[in-house]
């Protein structure tokens, strides 16, 4: 009788600590996909932010040379055609994926960069 109740304890103690180890293992995955899933997010932010900030200094460096040259002051729609120009040839990715929200993007980091 001893050893029969002992083996149910035993199969029952075993079932708990499954089941919470289990648990515990869900939580776990979840947790490393949310990290990864974040740095993933926070690396393809960065490197858009990037080209957007080299769209817009290429652009400006353009329209400081067509200045010169010209003598002439170019609207800002040239310079904005500069900088899409610019992320088309660096990564047509960027272009495809915010689309119409690019011009935006580009705005806002000239009003950053050159408190326009």
């Amino acid at each position: 009788m001893e050893t029969t109740t002992q083996e149910l304890i035993y199969q029952f103690m075993m079932i708990l600590v499954s089941g919470i180890l289990t648990i515990l293992g869900a939580y776990l995955k979840q947790y490393i996909t949310t990290k990864i899933d974040i740095a993933k997010y926070g690396f393809e932010n960065d490197k858009v932010e990037r080209i957007i900030d080299n769209a817009v200094n290429f652009a400006e460096q353009k329209g400081k040379v067509l200045a010169k040259q010209k003598a002439t002051d170019f609207a800002s729609s040239k310079k904005l055609d500069f900088a899409r120009s610019y992320i088309n040839k660096v990564d047509k990715n960027v272009v495809s994926k915010y689309g119409d929200k690019l011009d935006d993007m580009i705005e806002r980091k000239v009003a950053q960069r050159f408190g326009v």
